[in-house]
Order: structure tokens, then sequence, then C-alpha cells
């Protein structure tokens, strides 16, 4: 198939969008990114267990590999390793979750009262790791202007 010259004009005449250099967007510190939710619970390195905690219930409600799941299970462990207001239901938790779970896994636990409960958490959990990664941005933000103008003459 050979092209007209008709063809060959208008494909010159295209216009072609300006060029922009490339823009770098930043998502925060790689090592929030990497290591996530705020609190140094699950961090090789820290002296504290590399293993996140099991959720027992959260599992049997939402799945083993739920993102509500991981989320749940990382606020969890932060609460109970900073010992920030609830530990001790967390403790609590950790002393009689396992076999509510085993109890709501096999159906001799009403699900709906866990649900609610744990959807509540979800809620609390997403809040708080939302509002943690805003002020670690602002901080961001601040550090680099205050880099900045250090360095300006």
């Amino acid at each position: 198939m050979n092209r007209t010259n008709d063809d060959a004009e208008a494909a010159k005449r295209v216009a072609r969008k300006p060029y922009t250099a490339p823009r770098l967007i930043s998502y925060g510190h790689v090592k929030d990114i990497v290591q996530g939710g705020g609190n140094r619970a699950n961090d090789p390195g820290t002296g504290r267990a590399t293993k996140p905690a099991p959720c027992w219930i959260a599992e049997a409600l939402f799945g083993v590999d739920d993102a509500r799941t991981m989320l749940l299970r990382s606020w969890l462990t932060g609460i109970y390793v900073e010992r920030r207001r609830g530990w001790h239901l967390v403790a609590v938790y950790a002393t009689y979750g396992s076999a509510a779970g085993w109890l709501l896994q096999r159906g001799w636990l009403p699900r709906r009262p866990f649900v609610r409960l744990f959807d509540a958490l979800t809620r609390c959990a997403f809040d708080e790791s939302a509002a943690a990664a805003k002020a670690r941005r602002a901080l961001a933000r601040q550090s680099a202007a205050g880099a900045k103008a250090a360095d300006a003459p």
C-alpha cells in the first residue's frame, strides 16, 4: 500500500503536543512506603517482632489476604507496641481472639456483630493511617522548604 502525496502532507500537518519536562511526583520517603503503617512495630532490626501478629477475627471475616485484615493487623499491633489508648483491649484480643476466630470460621458465633465492630475498627485504622501519612508529607515539605531556604544566598 502506497501513501499518496495528500496523505503524506496531512501527516506532516498534524500538530504535536509541545514537549514538557518530566515531573517527579513524591509519594513520601521510600522507608515509609516499604515499611508502611507509620509505626515501627514490625520493622526488622528494631528488636521487635518481624512477623505480623495474627488478626484471627478479621481473617475469619474478611480473609487472610484481604487489605482490611492487613490494615487492622498493623494498626492493632501499633496500638499495643506503642501503648496507645486501647492497648488493654488489644491484649485481651491477643488472649481470646484466636478462639473467637476459630468459632467464627465454624459458624458457631454470629458474624453480624463482629462485622459491624471490625468495619468500625477498619474505618478508625484507615483514618488514623491517612492522618499519619498526611503529617509525614507535611513534615517532608517543611524539611524540603527549610533545606531550600538554607541553600538560598
